[in-house]
Formats: structure tokens, sequence, C-alpha cells
């Protein structure tokens, strides 16, 4: 399975004012950059759990594309919303911006490299003379 508009349709139940142009762009931005980020079998064994699997990368495509995509609903209410609805529409979209983004950090931060995996030694001070 891989991620298309429809997916991020659902997912934010198919909002008005939003191109299925950009969603495709986000689309392709997002795996790409999930695909740089996600670990590698190149230190695990064959048979690991740790590896990242395609599910989980696509779940995670699946949040960030969707928090790129409330932003610009966000950002484009006024061409799309009567004036008298915009400042509830616009609550409710930053409401759902800020869970998808948790929920997107928490995806990648599953499937990304960490910070610290590499080995770093250093110098220390000392009172030996």
């Amino acid at each position: 399975m891989t991620v298309t508009e429809t997916n991020i349709r659902d997912l934010l139940n198919y909002p008005k004012g939003l191109n299925s142009g950009t969603i495709n762009a986000y689309i392709t931005m997002r795996t790409e950059q999930v695909n740089k980020v996600a670990r590698t079998s190149l230190y695990l064994a064959a048979d690991t759990t740790n590896a990242v699997t395609t599910a989980q990368k696509e779940e995670c495509i699946k949040a960030l594309v969707c928090q790129d995509a409330l932003v610009v609903l966000i950002d484009t209410v006024p061409s799309y919303v009567p004036e008298e609805e915009q400042r509830a529409n616009d609550i409710r979209l930053r409401a759902q911006l800020r869970v998808m983004k948790e929920r997107a950090d928490q995806l990648l931060g599953a499937i990304s490299e960490s910070g610290g995996s590499a080995y770093v030694t250093g110098n220390t001070a000392t009172r030996i003379e």
C-alpha cells in the first residue's frame, strides 16, 4: 500500500479548499524526507524486530502530510469559508494541527536514527600535571 490523496482526505474528513495537486506534492516531499531519515538495516541483523517497516514509514508520511495540509487549510480559510464561520473553523483546524503535529513527531521519532546513537569520546580536564 502507498500513501494516496484519498488516504489524506479520509484522515482530514474530506475538507473543502484542499487541492489534489497540493496533497500529491506534499506526499512526494514527505516520502523523500521519511526515506532519508528512516533507520536502515545496515547495522541490524536480518531478522531483527527493530528494522523500520514500510507500514511504519507510510503512517509517518500520512501524519506529516496531514500536518502540511492543515497548515494550508488554515492559511486559506478566507477563500472557502464565509466570514462569520471563519473563527470557529480556524480554531477547529488549529486544534487538529496541534494533535497531528504531536502524532507526526512521535511517528518520525520512532523510525528515525537516534541523535545519540553515535559513539563519541572526548577529553576531560584533570588535575594531573
